[in-house]
């Protein structure tokens, strides 16, 4: 006699989410705290409690709240980036670009501006330096490569500046976390319209 077919027995709840979902997800539900509390005082407790997650979890992500605001700057970090790219492929003449640019870099940093990045120390501080100074060379190679190429067209008429842009660059990024550590950031959107004339300046426009 046969034996009869046994149902199977579906998992209940959600299923599990994947191991970067969940790092992205504590990322997320910490600055939703730090913006509603004083990024000082929040705890790895808060934290979790925010994303609905276990301090195990978040242990199995990050050795601390340090390493996780790290985290939070490098995950900030390479949207900016991914955007650039975006708007490099799909606009054309400088003066867009860097409109676009300006609009990105102020519609997505401002999202960790109640974090300060400038008082990490140890490793955690040593990953937003080195991703600080990386991300402001990726970009200056990115405007220098551009206005060389336009140059070579004839429609620059002189060689990029690199030292100055560099410089124009790194000030513009120091600036910016100093002002959104200070809880600065309405200040900081006043000047735009400098940092439009100094950029387009520094590139020669």
């Amino acid at each position: 006699m046969n034996e009869p077919i046994q149902p199977v027995k579906r998992p209940r709840g959600r299923p599990p989410l994947p191991r970067a979902g969940q790092r992205q997800r504590l990322v997320d539900a910490a600055i939703r705290a730090f913006d509603r509390t004083d990024g000082e005082k929040l705890t790895v407790s808060d934290i979790v409690a925010e994303a609905g997650m276990s301090s195990r979890t978040f242990y199995d992500h990050f050795e601390s709240k340090d390493d996780l605001i790290a985290e939070i700057f490098l995950s900030q970090a390479r949207r900016f980036v991914a955007a650039l790219m975006s708007i490099a492929q799909r606009t054309r003449g400088p003066v867009e670009r860097c409109d676009q640019a300006l609009e990105a870099f102020f519609e997505l940093f401002p999202a960790a501006s109640a974090i300060d990045f400038e008082r990490l120390g140890g490793d955690a501080g040593e990953r937003v330096r080195t991703e600080r100074r990386r991300c402001v060379n990726l970009i200056t190679d990115g405007i220098v490569s551009e206005l060389e190429r336009m140059r070579q067209s004839g429609s620059l008429s002189h060689a990029p500046d690199r030292a100055r842009i560099e410089l124009i660059l790194t000030g513009i990024e120091g600036l910016s976390m100093r002002y959104y550590s200070e809880g600065r950031h309405a200040e900081f959107d006043q000047l735009r319209p400098m940092i439009r004339e100094l950029l387009l300046r520094a590139t020669g426009f």
